[in-house]
């Protein structure tokens, strides 16, 4: 009996130290590649230069990751405790880092030409549902947090541009714009960081954060072409001006399907930023009297 009524004071004692939370939080950082790629599925590099001669090709090879560059979060998060709780975090490519790769002396149509290909995420954005753990400090607060990461928008647009060399006829600067679709795939997403109270609703926290994240290809569509910065009609460019690809696909003479390949996502971030407290409500323990001892108090006292 004695050991059941310590067990009911011990969780007694942590039911009136428990916490629940709401708060939201918004702040921005910057990412760079984590693990990235370098060439695409058809061997061409993401970022980089190619230069040609007669008996050589020199290349110049760097990292690439579509969500590298300037971010921004905005989330919200609920603490069941003091120390356990859930975010719900979506991250924007507010200024995603642009890619190109150059080729240099290279022959097109019997032509000496010149080809840079730019590619660059368009407002990439990623829905990250979390645990969260923290130390639960009163000032200074260390936390981490790990879950999923949810690609809602990883659409890139890609600028081909062809440009014949002086001395090899009239020079010409053809802009060839695709739009590359890309297909829904679960990625992970982690963070630690430290929170610093400044009042009682206001915190500042910041943190370093890893995504892991890569997706197929699932469509490049031609959307514009312009010579010289003149628009040209769609109707009068040859060639395929849908590719769809896939991962059982079947190459044919058309060459409108491809075989998929990984579109890198993944980056190191260091983030800054601000919570604001919602709400907190504390569940408190409370001694209850009896029936018989709340009415034996009422009771008058009787001299004998």
């Amino acid at each position: 009996m004695k050991k059941i009524s310590c067990l009911i004071l011990a969780l007694s004692a942590f039911a009136g130290s428990a916490s629940a939370q709401f708060y939201v939080k918004l702040g921005a950082g910057y990412a760079i590649p984590q693990a990235a790629q370098t060439f695409d599925g058809t061997g061409q590099v993401y970022n980089g230069t190619q230069h040609n001669t007669s008996y050589t090709q020199t290349y110049t090879v760097k990292p690439a990751s579509f969500s590298a560059g300037v971010q921004g979060f905005l989330g919200i998060g609920y603490m069941f405790s003091e120390h356990v709780g859930v975010e719900l975090n979506g991250n924007i490519g507010i200024k995603p880092k642009k890619y190109t790769y150059s080729i240099d002396s290279i022959m097109i149509g019997g032509v000496e030409s010149k080809v840079s290909v730019v590619q660059q995420a368009k407002s990439p954005f990623i829905l990250m549902p979390a645990l969260v753990l923290q130390t639960g400090g009163d000032k200074l607060n260390l936390y981490t947090r790990f879950g999923l990461a949810l690609p809602l928008s990883n659409g890139i647009k890609e600028d081909q541009v062809i440009t014949n060399l002086p001395g090899a006829g009239a020079v010409e600067t053809d802009d060839f714009t695709f739009n590359i679709k890309n297909s829904f795939s679960l990625g992970f997403a982690a963070a630690a960081g430290v929170r610093y109270k400044l009042s009682d609703k206001l915190s500042l926290w910041g943190e370093v954060s890893l995504l892991s994240m890569s997706v197929y290809v699932k469509e490049a569509d031609l959307t514009n072409v312009t010579a010289n910065g003149q628009y040209i009609p769609l109707s009068q460019v040859s060639g395929p001006q849908k590719i769809k690809y896939s991962r059982n696909a079947t190459v044919d003479s058309n060459q409108t399907v491809q075989p998929a390949y990984s579109q890198p996502f993944s980056n190191i971030g260091l983030n800054v930023g601000l919570s604001f407290t919602l709400g907190e409500k504390r569940q408190r323990g409370n001694h209850r009297m009896n029936s018989d001892e709340g009415e034996e108090s009422k009771k008058p006292f009787r001299r004998r």
